[in-house]
């Protein structure tokens, strides 16, 4: 692993995150730094491969061999890339299909043995911690507002009141999760009664989503980069899309083949919370996990 950096807050990084979901695994590369305590980020390259390691999780409780083979090559790939580009220092986290294997601590070790990455499996807590982060390169962004993050095993959703925690909470609702037919429905019953008492009560002023479905269907909906998507555009859309097969799906929308199975569900997740809080619609700033890790892992360099 690379050596502790201690730098000037002024100095540019190349850094790198790798983000081990349950839908896909992906690798960032960026170049940031925070001259006079503004955050500038510019993208390198970026890589997801859509390995799906919950598909075997939330079925079988454990990750399979032939899974975890075709994990390790892309993992080999990600490591390429830190190396080509000859990054100052990387992390790996994994989140929801990870926490729930129950190979995962044998999974890490081969990871390291293999790749010489150390894959930490993080919590629901520090999931949503890291999204919020990307919030730092946003500006104007109200004080006030509710992040949801919805991915293939879990949705983390966020209060943020004063640019600090309000309120946080990790549900086993997740796009994958949820086509495997595997979210219980006292799970759905908590997020609500969970949104009801903790959330509603505060009106949060703007409503985030997170997630590479909803960045999807920002797509999808040819929406400018500052228009959120409104309830009802999901529930038009879902509706649409219901009627239609895989090959359909793929024909007649921009849309990746991983994703055309997981869309509908995820956008369930997104219009039950709307509809929970009696919302109208969410904002997409097409930012995640693995950009909040690239931030985390800076400040925790330049310190």
């Amino acid at each position: 692993m690379f050596a502790k950096l201690r730098i000037s807050i002024f100095v540019s990084m190349k850094l790198g995150a790798i983000d081990v979901g349950s839908n896909a695994i992906r690798v960032l590369i960026a170049e940031v730094k925070k001259p006079l305590g503004v955050w500038q980020y510019s993208k390198i390259s970026y890589l997801r491969l859509p390995v799906r390691l919950g598909d075997d999780v939330f079925e079988k409780g454990k990750i399979s061999e032939p899974k975890i083979d075709r994990f390790l090559e892309g993992m080999n790939i990600f490591k390429a890339m830190l190396d080509f580009y000859k990054v100052d220092a990387f992390r790996a986290v994994a989140t929801s299909a990870m926490r729930d294997s129950s190979n995962a601590k044998r999974i890490q070790s081969r990871v390291f043995k293999e790749t010489g990455i150390s894959l930490e499996v993080i919590s629901g807590k520090e999931e949503a911690e890291l999204v919020y982060l990307t919030f730092q390169l946003m500006h104007n962004v109200k004080t006030n507002y509710l992040l949801v993050d919805v991915g293939g095993g879990s949705t983390e959703i966020t209060l943020f009141q004063d640019n600090q925690i309000h309120a946080a909470k990790s549900f086993q609702i997740g796009s994958v999760r949820l086509l495997k037919n595997k979210v219980k429905p006292e799970e759905w019953d908590k997020m609500r009664a969970w949104i009801a008492e903790e959330i509603f009560p505060h009106q949060p002023q703007r409503t985030f989503g997170s997630g590479g479905t909803i960045n999807s269907v920002h797509k999808m909906l040819e929406n400018s980069s500052k228009q959120p998507v409104t309830l009802n555009q999901l529930n038009q859309l879902i509706k649409n899309l219901e009627g239609l097969s895989m090959e359909e799906r793929l024909v007649r929308f921009p849309i990746k083949e991983d994703r055309a199975d997981v869309i509908v569900p995820a956008m369930e997740i997104y219009a039950t919370v709307l509809d929970a809080l009696n919302l109208s619609e969410i904002y997409v700033p097409k930012m995640g996990l693995s950009d909040g890790v690239l931030l985390d892992l800076y400040r925790d360099k330049s310190l």
